[in-house]
């Protein structure tokens, strides 16, 4: 089967979720088209780089006019079809034929399926798999669904409308979703990410917390507002006779941000963000860390817990969509309610001032349930069934 995957860009190396998602399809035969802004880097799979526009106008109407030439030639049914679909949606005429541009590498394939690997790749693309006869799916990811609606109301009718089955990597997202107008009978399915449990995996025994002269804490997330880091940061504050080291691994824009935090509540000695860690030194970190808190307003699922839960770190997490069902509260870690630093600071104490058997027991459940629930082989099984076209 052949399946276009549509993403903004090609995936980075620390993108692994989609990495290994386009290896799976591949191991399971499918042949498999990127249709993204392309980095010279990237070499997994047929990667078809996104249209650039030109800022001189005479440039760019030249584009368009070889653009259009070729897809009429290539494809004139397809053409035809396309700009019909475009017109019964009411879509002006000079937008139809700059979608036609736009979407013209796209519409000169022949595929079995389209798939936006994130709802907001799905703008002014919404026609091309009718027009080219290939089913459509899409991916249901954190941001996607939490908080560019919040800024576009109804961006999504469209889509719920064309699409044919719909991916989400959790049941709070798919509910989400339903509260933005997608309908009961569109066709569903909850694929979980996934951890690669042959790399994210350690042997070495929990220690007891009590004894340690220092706690080890770690989060992995970017720089940005919606990842808690403010809260978590004024919680760890509120530590007093706590003896700890922080570290958050993560680039973003909220860096100055999150610095002015850390100073303001005297935390520059305990507190340290390495924003450039490639995804393989990871497990390093994880390794020397006691705690992983990802205490963030919203999120989809959330890997890195996946990861911290596989390499045997007690795991505590916000009340956050997708992470209510990444941790099992009391049983394989924590779940405080977010935007409640106080909460997290006296779940924190308790933790560490908790029965070392507990603990232990907590923890090695974590464990066992981050790699037997959510290995890479089960992801790769169920994306083999959502693209197979008899099985819905």
């Amino acid at each position: 089967m052949k399946i276009g995957l549509v993403l903004h860009k090609t995936p980075a190396k620390s993108e692994e979720f989609l990495i290994s998602k386009i290896k799976g399809l591949m191991q399971n035969g499918h042949e498999v088209i990127l249709f993204a802004y392309k980095d010279d880097n990237f070499e997994l799979c047929e990667v078809v780089g996104s249209l650039k526009i030109s800022n001189i106008f005479i440039f760019q109407v030249l584009k368009m006019l070889i653009s259009y030439l070729i897809i009429i030639i290539k494809s004139p049914l397809v053409v035809y079809r396309y700009l019909n679909l475009e017109k019964l949606d009411g879509v002006s005429f000079r937008v139809r034929w700059e979608n036609l541009y736009l979407n013209s590498k796209i519409l000169g394939k022949k595929l079995h399926w389209i798939h936006f690997c994130f709802a907001t790749t799905v703008f002014r693309k919404e026609n091309v798999a009718k027009a080219i006869n290939a089913k459509m799916g899409v991916s249901l990811r954190g941001y996607d669904i939490n908080v560019y609606p919040l800024k576009n109301p109804n961006c999504y009718d469209l889509l719920w409308e064309k699409v044919d089955k719909v991916h989400s990597i959790s049941y709070s997202l798919l509910e989400r979703a339903k509260s933005l107008n997608l309908e009961n009978n569109k066709k569903q399915i909850i694929i979980y990410p996934a951890v690669n449990k042959d790399y994210f995996k350690n042997n070495k025994s929990l220690k007891d917390l009590s004894s340690k002269n220092k706690i080890e804490i770690l989060t992995v997330a970017r720089l940005h507002w919606i990842k808690g880091l403010e809260y978590t940061i004024q919680a760890l504050a509120k530590l007093k006779d706590t003896n700890f080291n922080y570290t958050i691994i993560g680039s973003g824009a909220e860096y100055d941000r999150i610095l002015l935090a850390i100073n303001h509540f005297d935390l520059t000695d305990r507190v340290k963000i390495l924003s450039h860690v490639p995804h393989s030194d990871l497990k390093n970190f994880y390794k020397k860390a006691d705690f992983y808190l990802q205490y963030s307003l919203e999120e989809g699922y959330c890997n890195s817990v996946l990861e911290a839960q596989s390499m045997g770190l007690l795991t505590i997490v916000s009340d956050a969509s997708g992470l209510k069902e990444n941790v099992i509260h009391g049983k394989t870690g924590w779940v405080v309610p977010k935007r409640e630093p106080n909460l997290l600071a006296k779940k924190i104490e308790h933790i560490i001032r908790m029965d070392f058997a507990k603990l232990n027991t907590i923890r090695s459940a974590g464990q066992v349930r981050a790699r037997n629930n959510f290995d890479l082989k089960i992801q790769n099984d169920q994306f083999n069934i959502f693209f197979n076209e008899d099985i819905f």
